[in-house]
């Protein structure tokens, strides 16, 4: 007999999990809205302290929560699966509330899904009317498929408008089902339940310069970010790295070229990490690029969107140049596997 868990979040939210589910999982399916960012093990946005009953702490790459703190009692509620029949936590960062927009669940057709590059489609849909859908630049939202469970999340690649137009990148993952459903089976006219918007990557406050960091669909977030702020006339330095394994990986040049143009404080730059390239005089890392192209990154700021492999490897770049980790703000996606 599969048995629901009971989850009490500071001593105010209740809600239940079916055994074997992930906390933060059976949370947002339930129209719960928990302090989360990447769902990958890699922000610590989700991070809480189990004051009473215990949990499966699940996989960390070590980025977001350490040995110590696990001893301590934290867990990141995107990986932890209770294990006692009743589990209090008590969250790290406050209870979304009060801000940005708020979580809607609705339907949403399909009015285009097109090939960017040979992996990853473009996806537009509109949600049913009356509904209007808003969020902030940065944020996300989660598709529900036909069969398919937990549902997936993408990252909204502009912000939305009155029209409740929502577009979205998709990259096909070896053995995913959601995305192969997409690539392979969704078709303009479809439905697919929409719930969202999630997620607190932003700009991060200050007057410094913008590094915008992307590896493939992280492009996605960090894009409508960087666009958003322009549109509403910042003035800051900005420079999108823009990193994939071969040209073929490339996409959205139009519009990357277009903010270049006018804005004279934007400029982009593009990495191939794996093949010769008509773009780039050598194969590089965006590691490699921020060090060879930066002796230091204090006062800057920066919004990373990538795999958490990406995301790591360019955060702990930044800190190491001197920029602090609160100027640092990530998307980091969900690991291949779960796609």
């Amino acid at each position: 007999m599969n048995m629901s868990r009971t989850i009490l979040v500071n001593e105010a939210i209740r809600f239940g999990v079916p055994e074997g589910d992930i906390i933060l999982d059976a949370a947002l399916s339930q129209g719960v809205v928990l302090p989360h960012q990447c769902r990958g093990a890699s922000c610590g946005m989700c991070k809480a302290r189990v004051t009473q009953g215990t949990v499966d702490n699940g996989w960390s790459l070590g980025l977001a929560i350490s040995d110590q703190e696990i001893a301590e009692g934290f867990c990141l509620m995107c990986q932890a699966r209770p294990l006692s029949a009743e589990v209090h936590l008590r969250t790290v960062q406050p209870i979304p509330g009060g801000e940005g927009s708020a979580v809607q669940s609705f339907e949403a057709r399909v009015l285009c899904n097109t090939p960017l590059t040979p992996r990853v489609r473009r996806l537009v849909l509109q949600a049913s009317e009356p509904l209007r859908f808003e969020a902030q630049a940065g944020a996300y939202v989660e598709l529900a498929l036909p069969g398919l469970s937990p549902h997936r999340r993408y990252s909204l690649a502009t912000v939305p408008s009155s029209t409740g137009l929502i577009e979205l990148l998709v990259a096909r993952h070896p053995g995913g089902a959601a995305s192969g459903h997409i690539h392979d089976l969704l078709q303009p006219g479809d439905s697919v339940g929409v719930t969202g918007p999630y997620g607190t990557c932003r700009l991060p406050e200050g007057e410094g310069p913008v590094l915008g960091l992307a590896g493939g669909t992280g492009l996605a977030p960090v894009l409508s970010i960087m666009e958003d702020a322009l549109a509403h006339g910042d003035t800051s330095p900005m420079t999108l790295l823009f990193s994939v394994r071969d040209d073929a990986e490339l996409m959205l040049m139009d519009r990357l070229a277009g903010l270049a143009r006018a804005h004279p404080n934007f400029r982009y730059a593009l990495l191939v990490t794996e093949a010769r390239s008509r773009f780039c005089m050598k194969q590089q890392y965006a590691p490699s690029w921020l060090r060879e192209n930066h002796g230091s990154l204090a006062g800057a700021r920066a919004v990373i969107g990538g795999s958490p492999g990406f995301v790591a490897a360019c955060s702990d770049t930044c800190i190491a140049l001197g920029m602090e980790s609160t100027a640092i703000s990530a998307d980091s996606f969900t690991p291949v596997a779960q796609t």
